[in-house]
């Protein structure tokens, strides 16, 4: 029940390595809460493994690390599941020496074993200089002219968001296909002075979870056609490394589940997600009913030797979240 020393886990006071957690820490457990950390124990172990899941992401620990995990019943329970009553059915829990006690495979070359992405993280409300939808609109969307374009599809809820929150939409023109020109006062770049940001602070990706999806909306709504109904897909991309790694983390503290791709002939990294959560007007997806997306084990590979943190909190599964992806595990 250790991660490596090195991995990084969530708190209230942002990531820290597991080494550098201590009794009294705030982490959040598999459903997002918070919850307070009542022990820790250091230990050197001779038997260290790493966890890869199906996206690439990895988590290490020791081999007594455990994970809540789903198997096929409770997926078929899932995907039956109408919502009618409580869904009971419990996650299992499977250590890593249990794990590669049997196949991560079966007969069919099909995964066995799923972790559930973590439910929206409960974090605190951050008093912010801009809103954030506003924000994250103005961070996609600035330009050295100081001029805002908004499409036909956008424009509505773009000038009416700007418009509560007190700023006065000036149109300067409407150019082909009905995409309007516009710029807004007071500038967003007065509010944020004199440290105007060039990506996006730490306490817009740590606000709590309705600041984090209007901040992610304010994104999409920056750029068009970022969304496919026809495939309930996401796709957004940029050629700024640090952006596309923020959204990525923004859209899964909001419980999602995302690919991030690199391509060399234009130097451009698309990030593709889906998210139940309502983020643009057209969006066709289904409510969330038990969680959001889940992450397949792939296969689990011996380390070397090396410094391992056991971690308890008083959470009633003791589960808390690790790394990219905010993994479950305890």
């Amino acid at each position: 029940m250790a991660i490596l020393a090195n991995q990084k886990v969530l708190t209230l006071d942002y990531w820290k390595p597991a080494n550098k957690i201590q009794p009294g820490d705030y982490l959040f457990d598999q459903n997002g809460k918070p919850v307070r950390v009542k022990l820790v124990q250091q230990y050197f172990s001779e038997d260290c493994y790493e966890v890869m899941l199906n996206d690439y992401l990895t988590i290490s620990g020791d081999k007594r690390l455990e994970f809540l995990v789903e198997n096929f019943k409770y997926r078929l329970r899932a995907i039956t599941y109408k919502g009618y009553h409580p869904f009971r059915r419990p996650l299992k829990p499977m250590n890593v020496e249990k794990l590669l006690d049997g196949d991560l495979k079966d007969e069919t070359n099909c995964k066995i074993y799923s972790i559930p992405t973590t439910k929206p993280i409960e974090l605190p409300h951050q008093t912010l200089p801009v809103p954030p939808f506003v924000f994250g609109f103005w961070f996609i969307n600035r330009k050295p002219s100081k001029f805002f374009t908004t499409t036909p599809s956008t424009q509505e809820e773009v000038e009416r968001q700007l418009k509560d929150f007190g700023y006065k939409v000036k149109i300067r023109k409407t150019i082909h296909n009905g995409w309007r020109q516009f710029t807004i006062s007071p500038s967003i770049e007065s509010q944020l002075a004199p440290d105007v940001p060039t990506k996006i602070p730490a306490n817009y990706l740590l606000a709590d979870k309705e600041q984090r999806i209007e901040l992610l909306r304010g994104i999409l709504f920056a750029k068009p056609r970022q969304y496919s109904p026809r495939r309930d897909l996401f796709r957004f991309s940029t050629t700024h490394y640090g952006t596309a790694l923020a959204i990525q983390g923004l859209v899964e503290s909001l419980g999602g589940k995302t690919n991030l791709a690199f391509t060399e002939k234009n130097s451009t990294y698309t990030l593709a997600f889906k998210t139940r959560l309502k983020l643009v007007p057209n969006q066709v997806s289904k409510p969330i009913k038990i969680h959001q997306a889940r992450r397949y084990i792939e296969k689990i590979t011996k380390i070397q030797p090396q410094t391992c943190v056991h971690i308890e909190t008083d959470g009633p599964d003791n589960s808390y979240l690790v790394g990219e992806g905010f993994i479950s595990c305890r």
